[in-house]
């Protein structure tokens, strides 16, 4: 019996510079047909590992971590619900160096991955889009969000999933 081949994950390229527009993601999202979010992060790497990671001509890639189940979005409504509840009110240049809580990669109708946002529970994202993090306009309305998908909505949470799955 031969071994499964995994599918390799569809991978965000890009390069260019950030903007400090909170409506940039907005833009980015807007030909989003649907969503996987699971429990992990990402990381922002360049494609030549000889060349700048920061600079903005540098040809980047965003790798995704996965540490659990995937949850996709059940229709356009959930969508639409998860994508405004990802509203910023403020873009920083603070660039934080962890993977974050959760990934949630978007994809177009066609199956295209167009945008990855990186979430650090409870009120911050990042995406590629933007030089460092955003904070949520209403964190509360991304973890109700998470919650009624059966993901962790703050740190507490997150913290004992992963440690109920370290001892399984």
């Amino acid at each position: 019996m031969g071994r499964k081949t995994r599918k390799p994950r569809p991978e965000l390229r890009f390069r260019g510079a950030p903007t400090l527009d909170p409506s940039a993601l907005d833009r980015g999202l807007a030909r989003a047909a649907r969503a996987e979010v699971g429990i992990g992060g990402s990381l922002i790497f360049a494609v030549d590992p000889d060349q700048d990671v920061l600079a903005d001509e540098t040809f980047k890639r965003v790798a995704v971590l996965r540490r659990g189940p995937v949850i996709n979005t059940t229709g356009m409504a959930d969508l639409a619900a998860l994508v405004s509840a990802l509203a910023v009110n403020e873009v920083t240049d603070l660039l934080c160096m962890c993977t974050g809580d959760l990934a949630i990669e978007f994809f177009d109708a066609e199956g295209t991955l167009i945008e990855v946002v990186r979430v650090d529970l409870p009120g911050s994202i990042e995406c590629h889009r933007w030089p460092g993090r955003a904070k949520l306009a209403e964190p509360e309305r991304l973890a109700t969000w998470l919650r009624a998908h059966d993901l962790p909505a703050d740190r507490e949470d997150l913290r004992a999933r992963l440690a109920a799955a370290a001892a399984e």
